[in-house]
């Protein structure tokens, strides 16, 4: 069976998540809600400093006292074990959402990319029935994204650990290039694992897989075409430096524009500059997602459903044909 290539693949994720315009606006609406998630950590805390403070300034301490009183009152371990419990507690709630969001957001676009658009509420179906195989698969994601990146500061901190040894070595250029060479391979195996990832989690909300399954058949699929994984993934980070660059662009005109007038007119701006970078953002992800998941699933990549294939005169988009691709799950 043919394989997908990367140019069918993006052009095919990008029509889908345009085709259903309003996933990158509910994307927008949840990264923007990251913020308000922690308010409540923050307004606890505040809200103890600010009750130290004032109970020392009505007991007639000096304000240096004062001030000490709502640190060491914020600094307890009671308040302490309370702020964090705040913060992962919005912490884990936004990442429960975003699993949500993302199991019927791919839903939706793997039922567009099999040609069946309308045929059911493919977004409340997804985040009914593969929340939690989402949920499993973004924690696989997140660990193998953190391992990169810690792999890559781990190897940074090395290569500037040993320049004062390598000034003083014989051969200083060698151990230069030596050092070089394996940051750049720890890169190198930074971006395979995030790239991973995006295939683990786009087969979980895509073909329904557990997460498990999903890991491995995501490995398989990437060391059979890595280089295509990496050129998909490339293709749209270069697309979104150039949208974010375009609304930066955007934001210092309208700035221009305003300069001889009231500073609040510069709020808006920058309200709606900070707004489309988030739903460039939402869309690119969806983009990145789908994309990696078609190249993974096209060509019987195995799970509960399959994504297209390449197949001429199928009913789906750019000739594609599957059999109940990215079907939503039967409620029997």
């Amino acid at each position: 069976m043919a394989e997908l290539s990367v140019r069918h693949a993006l052009g095919a994720g990008l029509k889908a998540v345009g085709g259903e315009a309003w996933l990158p606006v509910l994307g927008m609406a949840l990264s923007l809600s990251r913020g308000a998630l922690a308010l409540p950590a923050t307004a606890f805390a505040v809200a103890a400093s600010y009750l130290a403070l004032r109970g020392s300034l009505a007991g007639g301490s000096d304000p240096a006292q004062a001030l000490l009183a709502a640190l060491a009152a914020f600094g307890s371990p009671r308040g302490r074990a309370i702020a964090l419990g705040l913060w992962l507690a919005g912490l884990l709630l936004f990442g429960a959402l975003r699993a949500a969001f993302l199991a019927g957001a791919l839903a939706t676009l793997g039922r567009d990319l099999s040609g069946e658009r309308g045929s059911g509420p493919a977004f409340a179906a997804g985040v009914a029935y593969r929340f939690g195989r989402v949920a499993a698969a973004g924690a696989l994601a997140l660990l193998a994204d953190v391992l990169g990146q810690a792999m890559a500061l781990a190897c940074a901190a090395a290569a500037l650990a040993i320049v004062p040894s390598a000034q003083r070595a014989n051969a200083p250029g060698v151990i230069a290039v030596a050092a070089a060479a394996a940051l750049a391979g720890t890169l190198l195996l930074a971006a395979f694992l995030s790239v991973i990832g995006d295939v683990l989690l786009a087969r979980a909300a895509l073909a329904g897989e557990p997460a498990g399954r999903a890991a491995a058949r995501a490995l398989v699929a990437f060391a059979r075409r890595p280089a295509a994984f990496l050129a998909a993934s490339l293709g749209v980070w270069v697309a979104t430096l150039l949208a974010v660059g375009s609304t930066q662009g955007l934001f210092g005109a309208l700035a221009s524009a305003a300069a001889g007038g009231p500073s609040l007119l510069l709020v808006a701006p920058q309200v709606l500059v900070a707004a489309l970078s988030a739903l460039v953002a939402s869309a690119a992800e969806l983009w990145r997602l789908t994309a990696a998941g078609a190249l993974s699933l096209a060509g019987g990549g195995g799970g509960e459903t399959e994504l297209p294939t390449a197949s001429a005169g199928g009913s789906g988009p750019g000739g594609w044909r599957t059999s109940g691709a990215s079907r939503p799950p039967s409620r029997r």
